[in-house]
């Protein structure tokens, strides 16, 4: 009778509800810029955050992405595409974990760890242009099994 028990509370916290997607979720939001993301994994929420959050992109900008695996990564492929102003500008598939690619610190990291990537990025310029930026963000493992993703809303309105 316990084991039906916890069967049937277990059923009834993961049930499906009225929810029918993840919210969007702040980023930061100044004067002159704001950045949202929402999950596009229909199973998996992710949190995301960048220091400094700002259209002046810094050499030294700390991104914080964290998720908790449902498949191991062995090899982890990135999809990502660009849109500014509701143009598609720029689209890149990069291999973050495998044989010859990169070894990042989640690389090997097995169903159920919590993968916390908490690094230095650099963006090649230092100002984003004036704009609306959408970016659609993709991480696949070695059996095309979707280990997150996020579509990202970034918009940019320098100072007058």
């Amino acid at each position: 009778m316990k084991n039906v028990a916890i069967v049937l509370t277990i059923s009834w916290l993961l049930r499906p509800g009225d929810m029918k997607e993840w919210p969007t979720h702040t980023i930061c939001k100044t004067k002159d810029f704001e950045a949202y993301y929402k999950s596009c994994d229909p199973l998996q929420d992710i949190g995301v955050s960048f220091n400094p959050c700002s259209r002046v992109l810094l050499k030294h900008m700390t991104a914080k992405i964290g998720v908790i695996l449902r498949q191991d990564i062995n090899l982890l492929h990135m999809n990502s595409k660009m849109f500014y102003n509701g143009a598609y500008i720029l689209h890149q598939d990069t291999y973050l974990c495998g044989h010859t690619a990169p070894k990042f610190s989640f690389c090997g990291k097995k169903k159920g760890e919590f993968v916390l990537y908490n690094h230095f990025v650099n963006f090649g310029f230092s100002t984003l242009p004036k704009g609306e930026y959408f970016i659609m963000l993709e991480l696949l493992n070695e059996h095309a099994y979707k280990i997150a993703c996020a579509n990202f809303t970034l918009y940019s309105h320098p100072p007058v």
